[in-house]
């Protein structure tokens, strides 16, 4: 994911186009490889060949995907225009650099139930173990990748430290190769000895701790063909829910984080672990008692529930102001939101695996491989279509609370069905869902406003803008009586109109203009709510490029409109809603103006405007008597990290100069001369002559004042060090310090 930012940017389009590819892969590798593999007489082999082709392909990825970043701009510019086919091509490319390695991962898990689920009457607790030990490895992969690896080693380092482990991993397999002669010999005897204890009467030994015999009353009737089918679509079905819950899960839980590179991680770990302990408890029951279709049902029913629940804990996480006890957004404080809201719904959706497992196997272990390929197949591509149908269809129609309650719904049903498909069940049991349909239109009924965006809505005559989009949920509010708005984009502050902020988009938006009069374009790129671009538009510009990510904010402009001087009716103005650094790669124009408003660097969505590859590729996109400049907070950004980001510029654009408004905004602005003093004083002049300028930003003297560091001594103040490269590009958002 990380990699494919720099070719694909960070929209949600790009992002879930390379998920889609990334699942498809393990999808198909799940599938084919199950229908095969129950016919090899060398499954550890096969395993072990696959460990080394997930490796060797895996080091390969970040090569290709270089590759692929220098044609993509051709590529790309080259289908028909409109925002489809650039998805449709960023998902063929995906697909040929990740799936050939994804497919070979979704192929180890029928592998390895063949190897493993090898006890008749067991293959569901077996399974289970497999989906345990897995996926708590996945949880651990997540938590360091994203906290430890990509901050200390690089995302280049990364993989290819994945890519040893899973040779590491092959080595082991073929170890094991050497042992399975005496295995199966051990085994052939074991079954013999069964054999003749069943025919003096006794109980073969292998059927000890295997669980009740099959059609008993305690593991209920015989299980139909119908019911069969039905709980692998049933299973196909609760992938599409669960990925639509983790993605409305994580749209919300973003509105309570810091959006920091490290939020996401957070989530999935929790998201992942829930999922592994859920199969762990599941595996230990399955190994007393064999599982029936009214165990899955119930489980459907009960995630139903819990989801409207969830709701509740959501709605209700701001009054209890947990941000305060840890003093301020810390990991520890996201992964306790993250645990107390994720963490036990994960465990339901955990004990689905070895449940269908148990039940689509019917505990056999000659068809494992076919079986268990099949149903992860079917889960797989539900999950496909949930991730994807979430995020562009259910959300932007439903919101985030609806879609939560029609996924519950949906749940609710699969368990009704499921129930009705249990002959053995009690009536009371098949009435649970009707019941529990009831209690879910209570507990909508009582769930407070739709607006998760914390305290900040505990005044919602104050709302005058909201709307859940693909990608971002966007709210303003207003008080009028202090001429003040602010927006919140996924609960976090952006775009306020007080003193100190309005003057920092009033600079941003003129002061390139003064720098280089007679400018014939500009690009902007994050427009926001306009601001910084309506007060470039007071200047004669041909034609301004602005480029967002959210359509949400483009529309709340509107609302704006006092302090954006209505740059939404001006024919000047070009709008794009793109990722800013994808739009630099795709874009074959050259701009005498290019300001960037990106948000703050520690943002899991703004990382990557702070490297020197996309210094680079300002610089190539620039005119050569063109102007740069960009905003760079000083807040929640560490000292060494700030003097990194300044010294990363500075090192494609030597000629640069940091201005400051005060409060916590800074500028880095750089030309390709020298700013003399001739030049200063001539930008100080125009300013003068124009009263829009004045009127914004004040007096000629009180411009001057905003300089915060010429060019010697901004050399001296970020001295030597690195500078930030896209590899190792990690910013850890600083605590406020103690007054």
């Amino acid at each position: 994911m990380r990699q494919s930012v720099f070719t694909f940017g960070v929209s949600i389009y790009a992002y879930s186009t390379v998920i889609g590819a990334y699942m498809i892969g393990l999808a198909l590798g799940s599938y084919l490889m199950g229908r095969r593999i129950d016919a090899h007489a060398h499954p550890l082999r096969t395993y072990a060949a696959l460990e080394v082709g997930i490796a060797a392909l895996a080091a390969l990825s970040p090569f290709l995907l270089g590759a692929l970043h220098t044609i993509y701009p051709g590529l790309s510019n080259a289908l028909p225009a409109g925002g489809f086919w650039l998805t449709l091509g960023r998902l063929a490319f995906s697909l040929a650099v990740l799936t050939p390695t994804t497919f070979l991962i979704g192929a180890t898990l029928p592998v390895m139930s063949r190897i493993y689920a090898t006890h008749g009457g067991r293959v569901g607790s077996d399974v289970g173990r497999l989906y345990l030990v897995n996926t708590a490895g996945a949880a651990l992969g997540c938590v360091l990748t994203g906290l430890v690896f990509l901050r200390y080693l690089g995302a280049r380092e990364t993989i290819f430290l994945g890519a040893a482990i899973n040779l590491f991993v092959a080595g082991g397999a073929l170890a094991l190769t050497r042992l399975a002669p005496a295995l199966r010999a051990g085994r052939a005897a074991g079954e013999a000895d069964g054999a003749a204890r069943e025919a003096r009467g006794a109980p073969a030994a292998s059927a000890v701790g295997a669980g009740p015999p099959a059609g008993s009353a305690e593991s209920g009737l015989p299980i139909s063909a119908g019911a069969l089918r039905y709980v692998a679509i049933a299973y196909g079905i609760s992938g599409f829910i669960a990925l639509g819950y983790e993605v409305v899960w994580a749209r919300i839980l973003y509105i309570h984080s810091s959006h920091a590179s490290y939020s996401f991680s957070l989530m999935l770990t929790v998201f992942l672990a829930g999922l592994a302990l859920g199969g762990a408890g599941a595996s230990r029951v399955l190994r007393r008692k064999r599982a029936t279709v009214r165990h899955f049902g119930a489980i459907q029913v009960a995630l139903g529930l819990l989801a409207i629940l969830i709701l509740h804990a959501f709605a209700r996480l701001p009054a209890l102001h947990l941000e305060d006890w840890f003093g301020g957004y810390t990991v520890a404080y996201e992964f306790l939101i993250a645990f107390v809201t994720l963490f036990p719904p994960t465990l339901l959706l955990g004990a689905l695996f070895p449940v269908v497992g148990s039940l689509y196997t019917r505990e056999r272990t000659q068809l494992v491989g076919l079986r268990i390929g099949r149903v992860n197949a079917f889960n797989t591509v539900g999950a496909i279509a949930g991730s994807l149908g979430a995020g562009f269809v259910l959300v932007p129609l439903l919101g985030l609370r609806n879609t939560t309650v029609a996924l519950a719904v949906l749940n609710l049903a699969l368990g009704a069905v499921a129930l009705h498909f249990d002959r053995g069940g009690r009536r009371a049991l098949r009435l649970a869902p009707a019941g529990a349909m009831v209690a879910t239109i209570l507990a909508v009924a009582i769930l407070p406003t739709g607006f998760y965006l914390g305290s900040y809505y505990t005044e919602t005559d104050r709302l005058i803008f909201y709307k859940e989009g693909v990608e971002t949920t966007v709210a303003v509010l207003e008080v009028p009586e202090d001429n003040f708005k602010i927006s919140f984009v996924n609960g976090r502050d952006e775009v306020p109109t007080d003193r100190a902020s309005m003057s920092a988009f009033r600079l941003l938006g003129h002061l390139p203009p003064l720098l280089r009069p007679g400018a014939r374009n500009a690009l902007v790129l994050s427009f926001g709510n306009g601001i910084a671009t309506g007060t470039m538009n007071t200047h004669d510009i041909p034609v301004i490029d602005a480029v967002d990510l959210s359509p949400e904010m483009m529309e709340a402009a509107a609302v704006y409109s006092e302090e954006n001087y209505d740059v939404l009716d001006s024919d000047r103005l070009r709008l794009h809603v793109e990722d800013g650094r994808n739009f630099l790669l795709r874009t074959e124009e050259s701009y005498d103006i290019i300001s960037v408003d990106a948000t703050h660097p520690a943002n899991a969505s703004s990382w990557a405007l702070f490297t020197s590859e996309f210094y680079q590729l300002i610089e190539s996109r620039l005119a050569a008597d063109g102007v740069f400049m960009q905003w760079i907070p000083i807040h929640g950004v560490r000292e060494d990290d700030y003097r990194d980001i300044l010294r990363t510029v500075w090192d494609i654009f030597p000629n640069m100069v940091l201005w400051s408004t005060g409060s916590t905004h800074s500028y880095v602005v750089a030309t390709r001369e020298p700013m003399s003093s001739v030049v200063m004083q001539s930008v100080l002049t125009r300013a003068a002559a124009n009263p829009i300028v004045v009127r914004d930003l004040g007096p000629p003297e009180t411009i001057a004042g905003y300089v915060a560091m010429a060019e010697a001594d901004l050399t001296g103040y970020i001295g030597r060090g690195p500078v930030i490269t896209d590899n190792d590009a990690f910013f850890m958002p600083s605590r406020p310090t103690p007054e």
